[in-house]
């Protein structure tokens, strides 16, 4: 099992782009933490240096509490996932399992328990003879994900591993990768650019940005407390209020354009005011607080729910409505931003 410390990882490349900057986390053992963000802010480049496929160019790594910085990537014992299953053709699903043991001169009658055991657990075992080609995407990635997890590593290390798979067996793969985690009581690393993937399994979710961390915290708190402008777009913020120094009254109250809206968050520093779609009420009685007409200027329908755009002094909000009759263009509006959903951030 593991626990891993980032302390200070710098990687500047030679023609100077820092792909990473003074990246700084603790994990803890057992848990399961996710890295996200668009491409290019540099979560790959972290785990591969974690994996040590590369060398960083500053600071220093601790698996358990010593130093690994300078120790290779064969020695490190970490389990690794891509994108690309990179399985041989011409091995059979046991073999291609087996395949790191025999590289670590394992005894054939050891070889055989751990891949019976670790394919009767990914429910690979009746599968064994078949060869790469017979099987599904599903199946190839169960595989991949079982050669990774048979030699029992520290830590596992898994890179955009669902993004080869339709919509619908990326859901039941990453079920699958999260009960084995909570089974074998796992230390796993995972890269992704999909939001909902990362809040739907993790126990922390890190957000980066330009090759540092924006935010780092439970998937929970991410979702309803984002502390920049850029987490809560990533996260499907679409509503900014823009908060002139003028315009402040308190931490909690702030009169932006001759209305005043009161938050139940404090952040002397604030910058911006948010709020989700779904949170703004339309046409509610009995809500005077944080309430201001507005323009129906288009309308969407979105199966479950409508949603609107709708103009008014404040600037254009996006509203997502779940109500039986839509609402039609041009109406006028009473808009509502619940003070427990009305989010400060700093930038």
């Amino acid at each position: 099992m593991a626990s891993l410390s980032l302390q200070h990882i710098n990687k500047t490349y030679p023609n100077g782009f820092e792909a990473v900057k003074d990246f700084n986390l603790e994990i803890e053992d057992k848990e399961f933490i996710i890295f996200v963000g668009p491409s290019g802010c540099g979560k790959t480049t972290t785990l591969r240096i974690i994996a040590g496929l590369i060398p960083e160019s500053k600071g220093q790594i601790l698996l358990n509490g010593k130093q690994i910085t300078n120790i290779p990537v064969y020695k490190r014992n970490f389990g690794m996932v891509f994108q690309s299953y990179a399985l041989f053709p011409h091995l059979n699903v046991f073999d291609n399992v087996a395949f790191g043991l025999k590289m670590h001169k394992v005894s054939k009658d050891e070889i055989k328990d751990k891949v019976t055991s670790i394919l009767n657990t990914t429910g690979l075992y009746q599968l064994k003879e078949k060869y790469p080609a017979q099987l599904s995407g599903g199946q190839q990635q169960r595989v991949s994900l079982a050669r990774a997890l048979v030699t029992n590593p520290q830590l596992l290390l898994m890179d955009e591993p669902l993004s080869n798979l339709d919509a619908k067996l990326r859901l039941k793969m990453r079920e699958e990768i999260r009960n084995l985690q909570q089974k074998l009581k796992m230390t796993v690393l995972f890269v992704t650019h999909d939001q909902q993937e990362c809040f739907a399994i993790s126990d922390k979710v890190l957000i980066m940005k330009d090759g540092h961390i924006e935010q780092y915290d439970t998937p929970q708190n991410i979702f309803h407390h984002p502390r920049t402008e850029y987490v809560a777009r990533f996260i499907g913020y679409d509503n900014f209020i823009s908060i002139n120094s003028n315009e402040r009254n308190d931490d909690h109250h702030i009169l932006v354009k001759n209305t005043l809206l009161t938050t139940k968050e404090s952040n002397s520093n604030a910058k911006i005011l948010t709020i989700r779609p779904e949170n703004i009420l339309l046409d509610q009685d009995n809500h005077s607080e944080n309430s201001f007409l507005g323009t129906i200027t288009s309308r969407e329908y979105l199966g479950q729910s409508f949603k609107y755009t709708i103009t008014s002094d404040l600037g254009i909000f996006q509203v997502e409505e779940a109500r039986a009759k839509m609402r039609s263009s041009g109406d006028t509006v009473t808009l509502t931003l619940p003070a427990k959903h009305l989010h400060p951030l700093s930038e």
